[in-house]
């Protein structure tokens, strides 16, 4: 019987938390279609993530392989391909992150299939799927049918609620199948510097700095005022070309795509690659001294001024009104 598969993302052992949210939107669309939700999971340890992920699903599939230890592109698609197959899936749904912005092309191009990604919300349409997603830079919402078998999308971080009901269901391990060599060889693994705090995807509060905090000797205020409110630090894109922090701090388009309860951008233009990455944000906070600046078109809530005395005061006041 067809269905809908979703696949779920490990990091480290722990389940990704955007594949929750993932869930849901599978959980939705094979409500409306009548058609049993799949779960999947790739990796070394695959395993360890099942229980975590059976939220709604009336069946499992297992992928696991000492071959996925390293993220590799051609055979995370290769796999993914078996697990598709195996399922006889029509609507293949993932988390938009950093892998599946590789592999899932990979997928839709080895299916021949219609892929849409960084999706905002979805629908059955009859046979066909429509699907909504930002374009021209977060500006508008485009709308997309897709049609045929199978039918991809990756969901934006934040366009969904996690899937919190849990289900057990029926768990198969599907056999490893050998993937060709494709050319790349890894020689060696160096682990980057993960930093510590909250990451942009998990945090309720995210402090952001941009090109007009002025340079690196000012970006102790914004790392303050995100530990004073427990919250995570983010920037623009020129923070990082200019190489003040490091890149996984970047919010936007070609960044982090975030969906806080508050963001509060300090000195950030509102560049549409920057605002299509805060779309999902509950309540922005704009300081900038800048009136014309376009980040106060989205802001909730603005203020004109020099943010060495602003921030303090609002991270102060806000301090106040929690009770800390």
């Amino acid at each position: 019987m067809p269905g809908v598969i979703v696949f779920g993302e490990l990091a480290g052992d722990d389940l990704h938390e955007a594949s929750l949210e993932a869930l849901t939107a599978g959980t939705l669309l094979s409500a409306q279609l009548g058609e049993p939700l799949i779960g999947a999971l790739l990796g070394e340890n695959a395993r360890t993530a099942v229980a975590g992920f059976q939220r709604g699903t009336q069946r499992m599939l297992l992928y696991e392989s000492g071959e996925l230890r390293q993220y590799d592109g051609e055979r995370f698609a290769a796999c993914a391909h078996r697990l598709v197959m195996d399922s006889g899936a029509r609507v293949v749904l993932a988390a938009h992150t950093i892998q599946t912005r590789d592999w899932m092309p990979r997928l839709a191009a080895r299916m021949d299939a219609g892929l849409v990604m960084d999706c905002t919300a979805l629908a059955a349409q009859g046979d066909a799927l429509l699907v909504t997603r930002p374009i021209f830079g977060g500006s508008v919402l485009g709308d997309f049918t897709l049609c045929g078998t199978p039918m991809m999308a990756t969901l934006s971080p934040g366009a969904f609620a996690p899937a919190e009901t849990i289900a057990h269901c029926a768990v198969d391990a599907v056999a490893p199948v050998a993937v060709p060599d494709h050319g790349v060889t890894l020689i060696e693994e160096i682990a980057g510097d993960t930093g510590d705090g909250l990451r942009l995807q998990d945090a309720k509060i995210v402090i952001s700095g941009g090109r007009g905090v002025g340079g690196p000797e000012n970006w102790h205020y914004i790392e303050k005022a995100a530990q004073d409110l427990g919250a995570a630090v983010g920037c623009s894109r020129p923070v990082v070309d200019a190489g003040w922090v490091a890149s996984r701090h970047q919010v936007g388009m070609s960044g982090t795509t975030v969906a806080p309860e508050v963001y509060v951008a300090v000195g950030i233009s509102g560049a549409v690659h920057h605002l299509a990455g805060i779309a999902a944000a509950r309540t922005v906070v704009a300081i900038n001294t800048d009136a014309e600046a376009g980040i106060f078109r989205r802001a909730n809530y603005g203020a004109i001024g020099d943010f060495r005395e602003v921030l303090p005061a609002f991270v102060a006041r806000v301090r106040e009104l929690r009770g800390d």
